[in-house]
């Protein structure tokens, strides 16, 4: 299987932020709580100091972080640097 290269979204991708755990997502549906919406720009880049957390629901777990800034994404184009979180206990 060949990698596949990572492609970002614009910075002016619309994305939505989840209330219980601050990871981001394209769709609102694969967060639990939308806290609100923002462009990409609005938090790509911006250095993040909380701890990465889990979903409290267990329901949107696959998580990616970014290793420029730290922040978090359930969707890796979101994201400049995503790796694969591993969120297991």
């Amino acid at each position: 299987m060949a990698d596949i290269k990572h492609v970002p979204v614009p910075k002016d991708t619309k994305a939505f932020i989840c209330a219980n755990c601050g990871a981001v997502a394209l769709d609102a549906n694969k967060i639990c709580k939308v806290q609100g919406a923002g462009k990409k720009s609005d938090w790509c880049g911006v250095k993040e100091s909380k701890p990465p957390k889990s979903c409290h629901n267990k329901a949107h777990n696959d998580r990616w972080q970014c290793q420029n800034c730290g922040q978090i994404s359930v969707n890796p184009m979101l994201l400049c640097e995503p790796k694969k979180m591993d969120m297991s206990e």
